[in-house]
């Protein structure tokens, strides 16, 4: 069974159930919500001694554990997706701390668990103008835009009409085939992003380990968390698609 663990209960669910009926109807997955930012989940596991299950709200997702059962071994993978939020109110400079230490932590999905961060937050799945987008990588937010709590309504408005509320990915609305082809696109526009944040070359990246969790939030720090408070928009989703499924 696979573990998916979500920082939010609305946005990251629905992107993620397009993922599951597309690309892993075969696999046995559980999901839970933390309703919760990062820092509170580190919070967690300094409290329980890094136990990741005993940090979760597995009961209130209505996940409960058989009797003489370990609980850490039910989950052969476990993947975690949350969000930068550099404008959190325990200031930049901790929250650069605490995701260094959970990205060190969280780097394997078969052991502790793999994390994967959105830049700023989830929205950025849909900070596109188009399909394919060939000003994809040009596009920053800065940390006061984040503070004013801007972005979510920024990414909405800038979307594309397709983009909008994340239709583009709602296999309901758009059908199959046409969703799969934008997952396609979303894929490759965030892979070549994440390439250009980490080597300035908007391309394919010649080893997908060029392109890891902690290597992105390493390059992001230098050049534009470090240098003016901004970040390199980019989502995590197509990112895990790119590195599952290859």
């Amino acid at each position: 069974m696979i573990l998916f663990v979500f920082e939010g209960g609305k946005s990251e669910p629905m992107v993620f159930k397009s993922l599951h009926e597309l690309f892993l109807t075969g696999e046995d997955v559980c999901t839970v919500c933390c309703k919760n930012d990062l820092p509170t989940l580190y919070s967690n596991l300094k409290k329980y001694d890094y136990d990741l299950f005993r940090s979760l709200p597995l009961k209130e997702n209505g996940i409960e554990i058989p009797e003489g059962v370990r609980v850490d071994t039910l989950f052969s993978q476990i993947f975690l997706f949350f969000d930068y939020d550099f404008q959190n109110r325990i200031g930049l400079s901790k929250v650069n701390e605490i995701l260094s230490e959970m990205l060190e932590f969280f780097d394997d999905e078969t052991d502790n668990g793999k994390l994967y961060i959105n830049y700023p937050m989830v929205e950025s799945l849909k900070y596109t103008k188009e399909l394919p987008d060939a000003n994809y990588w040009r596009y920053i937010v800065s940390r006061e835009t984040c503070l004013k709590h801007q972005f979510k309504g920024e990414a909405e408005s800038f979307a594309y009409a397709g983009a909008k509320g994340y239709r583009f990915i709602d296999v309901s609305k758009m059908g199959e085939d046409s969703v799969r082809q934008n997952w396609k696109l979303l894929e490759a526009q965030n892979v070549c992003k994440a390439n250009y944040i980490v080597s300035d070359e908007y391309a394919w990246p010649k080893v997908k380990s060029s392109i890891g969790q902690s290597t992105i939030f390493k390059s992001q720090k230098k050049k534009y968390v470090d240098m003016a408070e901004t970040v390199s928009i980019l989502n995590s989703f197509p990112l895990f698609l790119y590195e599952y499924l290859r």
